[in-house]
């Protein structure tokens, strides 16, 4: 997956050579952007001006299908296509009329070359009809620049706050990987597990939804959360001296328990309890959704809320364990 800052750098190319390269090079890169960044709408929108027109309809269908971040929305009423689409006839629609100028940016421009050839070659024109077409045409590739250069520079003003915030998590991350690499290595490995499982849930179809590999991510992120517990403190004979069971089976036990030894401040031990409550929460709405045959999208998205969630405690609990003072130090 392309990162907010190499999209960043193609945005800032389309951008400074905007004025430099034909408008149709500019749209193309602004598809090849909306497509990375996930902007559906824009990128079928803007790939209407590419398209020539005619063609088969079932292939011109499985083109649009291939820029769309979810696949599955083709063909509603109310889909980012269907959207898509209604903007583009309406931008090109022929004033007086109820037919459409359904030229690509290519033919605009061919027909707009050939027209003042004729005319520069001192051959009789209908001056009515060419003053019209090239009014329209004119309208049409201005509109189309406006559209496209406003994208750009919104994509430009919100992939700088993304970068920000992806190197803010990517330092995080690094600390993370290199903590769970030098105390459970094979955690890692789980975790690419959980993200191949998400990708395949991505990739499901109306035909064939992704409860399977939800729950199996699901899953996975349990084991992984009870493995990180018991690496930070081992099942225990005895109990807390609150008299909450420590044993294999209460590792949600030993984890508060552990917090409660690692952190010595209430306030950051209530908001830890807090996140890993609320982080167990998670599990079990998952679990109801893909259960209960929720919308596919609705518990892809909080399965990989759930994932990013056990990383990041993973991360915190791991780096308590580092902590001197800790129940690991004290064993």
């Amino acid at each position: 997956m392309a990162t907010s800052d190499h999209v960043l750098l193609l945005v800032r190319k389309a951008l400074d050579e905007f004025d430099d390269v034909p408008l149709e090079a500019s749209v193309r890169r602004a598809v090849r952007i909306a497509n990375l960044v996930g902007d559906t709408k824009w990128t079928i929108r803007l790939s209407l001006d590419l398209k020539t027109m005619g063609g088969d309809r079932e292939t011109n269908g499985a083109i649009s299908r291939m820029l769309m971040e979810d696949p599955s929305t083709w063909g509603s009423t109310t889909g980012p296509a269907e959207q898509a689409v209604t903007a583009w006839m309406n931008d090109r629609k022929i004033e007086g009329s109820d037919k459409i100028d359904g030229q690509s940016l290519a033919q605009l421009e061919f027909w707009s070359k050939e027209l003042e050839d004729i005319r520069n070659s001192g051959e009789r024109v209908d001056y009515e009809t060419d003053l019209s077409t090239r009014a329209r045409t004119t309208q049409i590739l201005t509109r189309t620049r406006h559209l496209t250069f406003a994208l750009l520079c919104s994509w430009e003003r919100r992939l700088g706050y993304t970068s920000i915030n992806e190197s803010i998590f990517g330092g995080y991350r690094v600390r993370v990987d290199k903590l769970l690499a030098e105390g459970a290595a094979e955690l890692l490995q789980q975790f690419n597990a959980v993200y191949r499982r998400l990708q395949e849930a991505a990739q499901a179809t109306p035909e064939r939804d992704a409860a399977e590999e939800l729950s199996q991510a699901i899953t996975t992120c349990r084991r992984i959360l009870k493995a990180v517990v018991d690496h930070v403190l081992p099942p225990q004979k005895q109990p807390s001296d609150t008299g909450h069971i420590l044993d294999d089976a209460h590792h949600r036990n030993r984890l508060f328990e552990f917090t409660k030894q690692a952190i010595q401040s209430k306030s950051d031990n209530k908001l830890t309890d807090v996140m890993i409550a609320g982080l167990y929460e998670r599990f079990v709405a998952v679990d109801t959704m893909t259960n209960k045959g929720v919308h596919a999208a609705v518990a892809f998205e909080a399965a990989n809320l759930c994932a990013l969630n056990t990383y990041i405690i993973c991360g915190e609990i791991i780096s308590l364990h580092g902590l001197p003072g800790t129940a690991s130090d004290d064993s």
